[in-house]
């Protein structure tokens, strides 16, 4: 699993890349990932400009032009590759784990911008993309109340077993 640093590394890697980039395209290779990809998923981002790359714990979290998100997480195996149309790229990997060079298999998501594209590739398919339509929302979803509780039941559960 990518550890917090990596993530960073891809953060940094994609808001110097992508940030004021606007969606030409989104090519869906393969929806079922952790949560199925909706189908309605390329159509929404496309047209849409990046304005900001963020990152809360290991998700990373593009924010759109529209005052939406893109939520994603790497997973255990999932790499993030940048692709140039205006030089041969050798090495793609945004972080400093796994090939540096894109794969050929398992490159399920492409999102393609005028001058270059991001891959998600992912071997195992644990990480995912998907959309929250707004902050309150995301907040909901990423918050460390909702986490930390999530947590506490795991570990009650897990007390009562043993115990």
């Amino acid at each position: 699993m990518p550890e917090l640093p990596e993530v960073e590394i891809v953060r940094q890697s994609l808001d110097k890349n992508i940030k004021y980039k606007k969606v030409k395209n989104v090519i869906i290779r393969n929806r079922n990932l952790r949560f199925k990809i909706p189908l309605k998923f390329e159509n929404f981002l496309k047209g849409l400009e990046i304005t900001k790359v963020d990152r809360f714990s290991k998700y990373l979290i593009l924010s759109l032009s529209n005052n939406s998100f893109c939520l994603l997480h790497l997973g255990m195996s999932g790499t993030i590759h940048l692709v140039s149309n205006n030089k041969k790229n050798f090495l793609t990997n945004t972080s400093f784990y796994n090939s540096p060079m894109l794969p050929n298999k398992h490159n399920h998501i492409e999102i393609i911008f005028s001058d270059l594209k991001i891959i998600y590739n992912d071997p195992r398919r644990f990480g995912f993309l998907q959309i929250i339509r707004d902050s309150n929302l995301l907040k909901k979803k990423i918050s460390t109340s909702w986490t930390r509780t999530i947590f506490l039941q795991f570990q009650f559960k897990l007390y009562t077993l043993i115990f």
